[in-house]
């Protein structure tokens, strides 16, 4: 089955090079769009076809456990217009972490700290990204999106996103309603950058005046010390969410083991903890299941050793949360999307 208007529409295309898992499966149907118009169209005709939608940018947070019987949708569309001194409205297409380096040659200030995600801006909004003290949801003015439900363009002001850590409106909707087409940023002429994160508080004195160009290219630093590439190694960066416990259920397990990483919540009541420590401590840095392993470096980050498949991740992601299960009382959600 093909569609005339829909010259690029791949059929059992493998998924491996749009998602940096790099997972053997296969979509029923794909194609890349770089306009509304073609957009549109593909919409009309999952619609017509009765198959089921996934929209894709970067797919640097998704694993495929099979292969997906509807169409994907790459999103291609870019563009970064200055609206006004600090507005920006940039096209959903659009690498993340080039917006980052943009925002910076224009003397734009508040991304420094989420410099070299991977994936597109599309995704920032939906999956609230967030790294060293700062989530995107503190810039976003506005998220336009077409509703495929009302087959409609539709503006989302920050409260209607419904943020929350590492969630928002768009990630909890059915699957293939929303797309996100465009985002609206209102960033900061003043270079005052956010340093409250340990690592990035530990790497600077407190007497000397920090630029956001000195944290961007600290978390950049950090974060190529600390995760693998994904061109070099197939995975898509923290696997796990950081669980929130009670305040009794973490003094509990500071009784139990030395210096737990936890920071407070909402006056104390609740903390957050390191998932990374949670698994590491569990043992599980290093270790393989065949194909799928976790990251020497870093407990959080399961890896494709070339030749997995997406059931293979899984299977290891279930094993590692079970285990943390087991030994600590808690229970481990997954950042990454799985389908």
């Amino acid at each position: 089955m093909n569609d005339a208007r829909l010259s690029t529409l791949l059929e059992n295309a493998p998924l491996d090079a749009y998602t940096t898992f790099g997972v053997t499966q296969y979509a029923r149907f794909l194609i890349e769009v770089s306009d509304l118009p073609e957009l549109y169209e593909a919409v009309e005709f999952a619609r017509d076809n009765h198959l089921e939608l996934m929209v894709l940018g970067g797919g640097s947070n998704v694993l495929f456990v099979r292969d997906f019987p509807g169409l994907v949708i790459i999103i291609k569309l870019t563009g970064i217009v200055r609206e006004s001194g600090t507005r920006l409205r940039i096209g959903a297409g659009e690498d993340w972490h080039n917006l980052v380096d943009w925002t910076l040659a224009n003397k734009l200030f508040g991304l420094e700290n989420l410099a070299l995600i991977p994936g597109t801006v599309g995704a920032a909004p939906i999956q609230n990204i967030g790294a060293y003290g700062v989530e995107i949801e503190r810039f976003v003015t506005r998220v336009h999106v077409f509703d495929t439900h009302l087959a409609k363009a539709l503006d989302f002001t920050r409260d209607a996103c419904d943020f929350a850590y590492r969630d928002s409106l768009f990630k909890r909707a059915p699957r293939g309603r929303y797309i996100v087409l465009e985002v609206e940023l209102e960033l900061s002429d003043s270079d005052a950058p956010v340093l409250t994160y340990p690592a990035l508080a530990e790497r600077f004195g407190s007497d000397e005046k920090i630029t956001a160009e000195q944290v961007y290219h600290a978390v950049c630093d950090i974060r190529r010390s600390k995760l693998p590439d994904p061109k070099v190694i197939g995975n898509a960066g923290s696997f796990f969410k950081n669980p929130v416990v009670s305040k009794e259920k973490f003094f509990k397990i500071s009784e139990l083991f030395d210096a737990v990483p936890g920071f407070p919540l909402e006056n104390g009541e609740f903390y957050k903890l390191s998932a990374a420590w949670l698994l590491d401590t569990a043992g599980w840095k290093g270790r393989r299941r065949g194909l799928a392993g976790v990251f020497e470096h870093h407990a959080l980050v399961l890896v494709n050793h070339g030749g997995a498949t997406g059931e293979d991740i899984f299977l290891l992601a279930q094993e590692m949360s079970s285990s943390v299960l087991q030994r600590f009382g808690i229970a481990l959600q997954p950042e990454v999307l799985i389908v």
